[in-house]
C-alpha cells in the first residue's frame, strides 16, 4: 500500500514505520492531503484492513492532540467551577453541604481510590472526572479558592502538553523519516509505577483526617465540623507540588528537544537511586569514551545516584568513576531486575542506545527499568517504547541527572507544607474558627482552610 502511495506525484514519500505502527505519507502541498488520505482509505479498503475498536491515534502516536484536549477540559472545568462558586457567593445562594466537599476530597486526594478508578476508566479520563466532580462540588460548595490552585496546577500540565507536542512536531522529520531505524512497544509489560512519597503520606493523612473527623463529631456533634477536620487533613499541597514541579521540567526538556513519552515514569525521577549506564550509550562514534560521559557520571554522583556501568575495556577511564561494574557478559535485563528487587536502590533509571530491532539484550534491558533513557542520536534506533528519547546523546542525560536534586527538595518541601497547613487548619477546627468569622462575608469565598489549600 505504500508503494502505491508514493507512484503519486502529489506524494513525496509514504512508507510503513515498523515502530510507531503507522502509515506515514508526506504530500507535496497541503490541499492535497485530503486526497491522499481517502486514496489511503480505498485502498486499505482493498486489502481488507480495517480500524478497530477505536481510534489508536489517541492512544500512542507522540503528537497525540487527546493529551491536549484532555488537559484544555480540566483546565476549563476549573475555570467554570470557579465562576459558578463565585457568581453564587455574590447572588446569596446557599452553599451546598462541607460533608459533600469534604467525601469528595478525601475520595480525590486518596491514592487507593485514584488507582482503582484508573484502572477502570484510563488515566486521561479519571482525570477529567474527577476534575469535573471537584469543580462542580466547589463551585456549588462556593470554595473556589480550591479551584484557583488547581487551575494553576492545570494551566501548569497544559503548557507542559503542549510543549512536548511541539517537540516532536519540530523533530518528526528527523525520527519519522524512510531511512530510520524504528522500534515499536511489545507486549512485555512495564515494572508497576512505585509508590511515591507523596502516596505514602497522603495514605496516612486520609486516615488520619478520618480519625479526626470521627473525634471532632464525638466531641463537637456536628456533621459540618467534622467535615471540617475532613478537609483540615487534605494531603493536596504533598501532591500539587511535584505534580508542578515535573511539568515545568517536562516543558523545560521538551523545549531542549529531549522527549518525554511517558510523563507519569519521569515524575519518579525525585525515587532514582540508581542509574545504570550501558557502554553503548558511553562510547562515542569512534569507539572511545564519550566526552559527555565524566560530565554524566558527576551528575550522578551529586545527585547522589549509585552509578551501575556495564563493563567495557574501551571505557576504563570512565567505569573507575562508577560504584560497580557489572560483566559485560551479563544479560542488561538481568543487571537491571536484580537492582529493582534491592528496595534499597530505589527508583532504577537505565540509559543505553538501541542500535536495531535485533538489539535484545538492549531493549530487554530498557523495557525492565523504572525510567528507560534511549539516546537516538547518531546511528541510535527511536524505541518509542521508552519513557525519555535523548535526541542530543548524553547531554540530554546530564539535563535529566541534574534535576533529580530538585525534585528531591521540591518533594520534601511540599510535604513539610502538607504537614503545617493540615496541623494550622486543624488547629482552626479545634477552637472552632473553621467557618470564617460566623457571620461575616469574605471579599473572597473559600477561604476557610487557606493553609491546607
Amino acid at each position: 500500500m505504500a508503494a502505491k502511495l508514493a507512484e503519486r506525484p502529489d506524494v513525496l514519500f509514504a512508507y510503513w514505520d515498523q515502530g510507531l505502527g503507522r502509515l506515514v505519507v508526506s504530500v507535496t502541498e497541503d490541499e492535497f492531503s485530503d486526497r491522499v488520505l481517502e486514496h489511503a482509505s480505498d485502498l486499505a479498503a482493498r486489502s481488507g484492513l480495517a480500524l478497530a475498536g477505536g481510534d489508536p491515534e489517541e492512544m500512542t502516536h507522540p503528537a497525540d492532540p487527546a493529551g491536549v484536549r484532555a488537559a484544555a477540559a480540566t483546565l476549563g472545568a476549573d475555570v467554570l467551577g470557579i465562576a459558578v462558586g463565585l457568581t453564587a457567593y455574590w447572588l446569596r445562594l446557599p452553599p451546598s453541604p462541607r460533608l459533600v466537599t469534604a467525601v469528595v476530597t478525601l475520595l480525590r486526594e486518596n491514592p487507593r481510590f485514584r488507582a482503582r478508578l484508573r484502572a477502570r476508566l484510563g488515566a486521561d479520563r479519571m482525570d477529567l472526572l474527577l476534575a469535573c466532580v471537584n469543580a462542580a462540588v466547589h463551585g456549588a460548595g462556593q470554595t473556589p479558592t480550591s479551584l484557583v490552585l488547581d487551575g494553576a496546577l492545570r494551566g501548569c500540565q497544559l503548557a507542559e502538553t503542549v510543549a512536548r507536542s511541539a517537540a516532536f512536531d519540530s523533530v518528526h522529520d528527523q525520527l519519522c523519516s524512510p531511512g530510520r531505524i524504528s522500534v515499536g512497544t511489545d507486549d512485555c509489560r512495564r515494572p508497576p509505577l512505585r509508590v511515591s512519597p507523596a502516596q505514602e503520606y497522603a495514605n496516612h493523612a486520609s486516615a488520619g483526617s478520618l480519625i479526626g473527623a470521627a473525634a471532632t463529631l464525638l466531641v463537637k456533634h456536628d456533621g459540618s465540623e467534622a467535615a471540617e477536620a475532613v478537609l483540615a487533613g487534605s494531603p493536596k499541597a504533598a501532591r500539587y507540588g511535584p505534580a508542578v514541579f515535573h511539568a515545568v521540567l517536562s516543558a523545560a526538556l521538551a523545549r531542549t528537544g529531549v522527549l518525554v513519552r511517558d510523563p507519569e515514569r519521569l515524575r519518579q525521577l525525585e525515587m532514582a537511586g540508581t542509574v545504570v549506564l550501558h557502554p553503548s550509550a558511553l562510547r562515542a562514534e569512534d569507539g572511545t569514551a564519550d566526552p559527555w560521559a565524566e560530565p554524566v557520571l558527576d551528575a550522578a554522583r551529586r545527585a547522589g545516584l549509585r552509578v551501575v556501568v556495564v563493563g567495557d575495556p574501551a571505557l576504563e577511564d570512565v567505569t573507575g568513576l562508577a560504584d560497580e561494574v557489572v560483566d559485560a557478559r551479563r544479560p542488561l535485563d538481568d543487571v537491571v531486575y536484580g537492582l529493582r528487587r534491592d528496595e534499597d536502590e530505589g527508583v532504577v533509571v537505565t540509559v543505553a542506545r538501541a542500535r536495531s530491532a535485533d538489539d535484545h539484550d538492549v531493549l530487554a534491558g530498557l523495557r525492565g527499568s523504572d525510567i528507560a533513557v534511549a539516546l537516538t542520536d547518531r546511528d541510535g534506533a527511536v524505541v518509542w517504547g521508552a519513557d525519555i528519547l535523548a535526541l542530543h546523546g548524553l547531554p540530554d542525560v546530564w539535563r535529566v541527572l541534574t534535576a533529580v536534586p530538585a525534585a528531591r527538595r521540591v518533594g520534601r518541601r511540599s510535604q513539610t507544607l502538607a504537614r503545617s497547613g493540615a496541623a494550622l487548619s486543624g488547629l482552626m477546627v479545634a477552637v472552632g474558627e473553621s467557618k470564617g468569622g460566623r457571620g461575616r462575608r469574605s471579599v473572597l469565598p473559600g477561604l476557610r482552610h487557606a493553609p491546607v489549600d
